[in-house]
């Protein structure tokens, strides 16, 4: 077998043949964009009336405006300072005859016996409109979006390691044909049974681009994982961008999905002409394979692959499979994570803080339809936000560590979201607060998306090689959890409104202040054995001080060789 480390020294750790790849797998995460956060337009919820006919027929009342309407026909909630659509006065609408004597604002009230007249002033159709997921079917709308996390949970089940068992192109292949299935499938669904089901199925295949991140991360160097890994994580915020001009051009959402299909399509076609994963081949023994592939990388590179390295690759593998013959032959599973009490503490706080990023990231997006100002300027503005906080993260998660870094991230997140909370309950009619507490919500977005870039690296870090899958799924199917809970979090704004943001504010402070208590993993090397992963755990300090200096010495090589290196070779 080969030793790919060897052969990507030889490639370079940057080079155009891993750009073109990067580029093209990430093209796969527009997908997840438009797909996770869909329900910002296709679910929108826009303000509801009962039908009153003849009251709301221009012809026989040509003077009456909508407000007018509303007056004399839906009682108004004081509490929530807005009339209650689902409610009409329980009066003969059949004695309207052109005139008001028929209206009576004293009666009791009744259920919209008539159906429901929707304000289509933003969208001419939505999955809430034509289904009449309100009132006492509301709660159809919220199972729906938590059951799309759901099937993120389901897909980690089965295709968890099935990139590893089948190859990453063939998961990826296999998981965008069930993805376009489904995008199609939802187009043309008529009734909200199929959109749960295939919105569920969606998700499941969705969990399938996991294929195109690992083979990004075998494929660039290791000083380059960092950037590529946000990089790709980026395309999902262009996505769900690229879905604000979608959603404006076209107000059906059916027309919405089945155009966000159609840009889906392409990647089809241009996942068929990248190669496997070579380092993916060599493991499995397909050498043959592997160097045609690692070939074909080298002359789009313009380097030649020689009898030497070629050698040198083998001789390498001969090594690492002897020293970690004994290391192997171990078991290890999930229950491993709990052997000890140090390890035990590092993966339950690892655990809440997946849970609280999820669910705060998803809850604050999934909620931009309630923020004050336009529907699709707040959702670009909340994809600039985290762009902006990719940014940062790239910049500062080498320099001042990964434990600050995440703890400033889940606090800025906190306060934002518990200023915005308080600015808006004092804000009544005044423009000034109400904008300020929009601009404190954007806050909360770039805080929060910084937090969830930042805790995936971590914990990969944070375990030895034997645990880190099992340490990665435990903190995913935290994850999985915090995204199906977000959206009953968010239907709580019903009763309370400024309840959801309270939550997701107390949460997020508190899973800051206990991110301080994971050991910081910043310049240390990639632990190997759960032994070492303890005695790292107990005395994280000593590591820290000993591997400062030669940290400072590399970052200030890595920042004028990285920009050396691809400069050169785009």
């Amino acid at each position: 077998m080969v030793q790919f480390e060897v052969i990507l020294e030889a490639l370079g750790q940057i080079g155009p043949a891993q750009i073109i790849i990067c580029l093209l797998w990430s093209y796969y995460n527009f997908l997840g964009g438009f797909n996770g956060l869909a329900t910002v337009f296709i679910a929108y919820t826009p303000d509801v009336r009962c039908n009153v006919p003849p009251l709301d027929n221009s012809t026989v009342y040509p003077n009456l405006t909508e407000v007018d309407i509303l007056n004399f026909t839906t009682p108004y909630d004081s509490a929530s300072d807005e009339y209650n659509g689902c409610y009409r006065y329980n009066y003969d609408l059949n004695t309207c005859d052109g005139t008001l004597s028929c209206v009576n604002q004293s009666a009791s009230t009744i259920n919209c016996d008539n159906g429901y007249h929707y304000d289509r002033s933003i969208f001419t159709e939505t999955v809430v409109t034509e289904f009449d997921l309100i009132c006492g079917d509301k709660y159809l709308n919220t199972v729906a979006t938590s059951m799309y996390y759901v099937g993120f949970l389901i897909g980690s089940i089965i295709f968890g390691n099935f990139a590893d068992a089948y190859g990453r192109k063939t998961c990826s292949l296999l998981t965008c044909v069930g993805v376009l299935g489904c995008m199609f499938g939802l187009a043309f669904s008529r009734s909200v049974a199929l959109y749960i089901v295939l919105r569920t199925a969606l998700a499941m295949f969705d969990y399938g681009c996991i294929g195109t991140f690992v083979y990004i991360m075998e494929i660039v160097g290791k000083k380059w994982r960092t950037f590529f890994g946000i990089l790709y994580q980026m395309f999902f915020v262009f996505g769900y961008m690229i879905m604000s001009g979608i959603a404006y051009n076209w107000r059906d959402w059916h027309e919405i999905t089945f155009v966000t299909a159609l840009l889906g399509v392409p990647f089809l076609f241009l996942a068929l002409i990248i190669p496997e994963s070579p380092r993916w081949l060599f493991i499995k023994k397909k050498d043959k394979q592997g160097i045609k592939v690692s070939k074909l990388l080298a002359r789009i590179n313009k380097v030649e692959l020689t009898d030497e390295i070629w050698e040198r690759a083998k001789e390498a593998d001969k090594q690492i499979s002897t020293d970690t013959s004994n290391a192997t032959s171990v078991k290890y599973t999930s229950l491993d994570l709990f052997k000890t009490k140090a390890s035990t503490l590092v993966t339950l706080n690892v655990m809440f803080n997946w849970l609280v990023n999820s669910l705060v990231y998803y809850g604050v997006s999934l909620n931009a339809g309630a923020l004050a100002g336009d529907l699709f300027v707040n959702n670009t503005l909340n994809g600039v936000m985290e762009i902006a906080s990719y940014i940062i993260c790239i910049i500062f998660m080498d320099r001042i560590g990964r434990r600050i870094l995440l703890c400033a991230n889940m606090l800025v997140a906190g306060l934002g979201l518990l200023a915005s909370v308080i600015v808006n309950v004092y804000a009544d009619d005044n423009e000034s607060l109400i904008t300020l507490g929009v601009v404190f919500s954007f806050i909360g977005k770039f805080g929060i998306s910084g937090s969830f870039a930042t805790i995936y690296n971590f914990t990969t870090e944070l375990f030895p090689t034997v645990l880190r899958s099992n340490a990665v799924g435990a903190g995913s199917f935290a994850a999985r959890i915090g995204g199906i809970v977000a959206p009953y979090v968010i239907s709580l704004q019903d009763y309370v409104s400024w309840l959801p943001n309270t939550i997701f504010a107390i949460l997020g402070i508190a899973a800051g202040i206990l991110s301080l208590f994971f050991p910081e993993t910043n310049g240390v090397p990639m632990m190997e054995t759960p032994q070492e992963a303890e005695e790292f755990y107990k005395n994280w300090k000593k590591h820290k001080q000993v591997s400062e200096l030669d940290l400072s010495r590399e970052m200030k090589s890595y920042d004028n060789s990285a920009c050396e290196e691809m400069s050169t070779k785009i």
